[in-house]
């Protein structure tokens, strides 16, 4: 079994050595009860816990109980997720699918920059205030539900189909 001592500055574990100065001397292979008084505990094998909903667990330290080490927690909020992203590709293809391609790009270049940045864009963010305005224009101007604005979106995102 392996031992080992606390640095709390660091907040790790570092393997005890393997011989303890005790009053009558060196001891080679110590005994729990010996590594216990240099503050020596074996690593207890706690999985890690599930954290409430929200929440990421943080591991901060370590603490004896029952003899061994055990991981210490703390819940952070959880990231957000970063944004999809969309290949501009795919989704002029998928536009193009649904022959609402020349639509869309009238409606881009109708308003004030969009065209110059969707052409200066190598890809789009799904947090793009214009990709709002353009999906809020594709469902009034060519009566698309969510759910088809969703399978076309799907099909353009960067890394899926």
């Amino acid at each position: 079994m392996t031992y080992y001592t606390y640095n709390p500055s660091t907040r790790t574990l570092a393997p005890a050595p393997r011989a303890v100065r005790t009053p009558q001397g060196i001891v080679c292979n110590p005994t729990a009860e010996q590594y216990a008084a240099i503050g020596a505990y074996p690593l207890a094998a706690d999985p890690a816990p599930t954290p409430p909903e929200g929440k990421v667990a943080v591991p901060t330290g370590y603490e004896v109980r029952d003899g061994a080490w055990h991981r210490v927690y703390r819940y952070d909020d959880a990231p957000q997720p970063p944004p999809v992203v969309y290949s501009k590709y795919k989704l002029v293809r998928a536009l193009q699918a649904e022959n609402v391609w020349l639509q869309v790009k009238e409606w881009l270049q109708s308003q004030d920059g969009a065209w110059d940045l969707y052409l200066a864009a190598e890809d789009i963010s799904g947090d793009e205030p214009l990709l709002a305005q353009g999906i809020a224009a594709v469902k009034e101007l060519l009566g698309w539900t969510d759910e088809k604005v969703a399978k076309v979106l799907a099909s353009a995102e960067i890394g899926g189909v």
